[in-house]
């Protein structure tokens, strides 16, 4: 997949108010408004969000990868969907969507772009922090998956 001019975005912790200026390419901006909503799907499952990531994904992701990508972020997401601390983040409707992200989203597209990129030096690190303390694994491996589907990995280094 191409990659594009990054734009700017605010991180701004809702508990803390804190922001600053971060950069965000057009791939990941795509991948947290597909997280949001399965981040959602796990808070509020009645309302069933994960259809509208899907759909995200079909139009933010070139034919025929929408929903393969799709799937490998909600694998992704329900992996950290086991950690024991609780995970802020934007709903996508909310009115800083397109302008914030919170500290765990954050550390989510740190961890995105470190496997993009094959700077995996913090990778554990900040996967430890996304899940507070417990076995990183399965996170990693879903989230390689998704990087082997975009072209970004060539081999797995992560087993779940």
């Amino acid at each position: 997949m191409a990659r594009h001019t990054p734009s700017q975005i605010y991180f701004c912790d809702p508990g803390i108010g804190d922001r600053q200026n971060l950069e965000l390419f057009p791939f990941e901006q795509s991948f947290l408004c597909v997280a949001r909503y399965f981040f959602e799907t796990h808070d509020t499952p009645d309302n069933q969000c994960w259809m509208q990531g899907f759909m995200a994904a079909e139009q933010r992701f070139p034919p025929p990868f929408g929903a393969t990508i799709a799937h490998a972020i909600s694998l992704s997401v329900s992996a950290l969907a086991t950690r024991s601390g609780s995970f802020a983040y934007y709903r996508n409707d909310h009115p800083l969507a397109d302008h914030a992200i919170t500290r765990e989203e954050q550390y989510l597209l740190q961890v995105l772009r470190g496997l993009r990129s094959g700077e995996v030096a913090n990778l554990q690190t900040t996967a430890m922090l996304l899940c507070c303390g417990g076995d990183t694994r399965p996170f990693l491996a879903a989230m390689e998956r998704l990087c082997i589907i975009t072209g970004d990995v060539a081999e797995l280094r992560y087993q779940s």
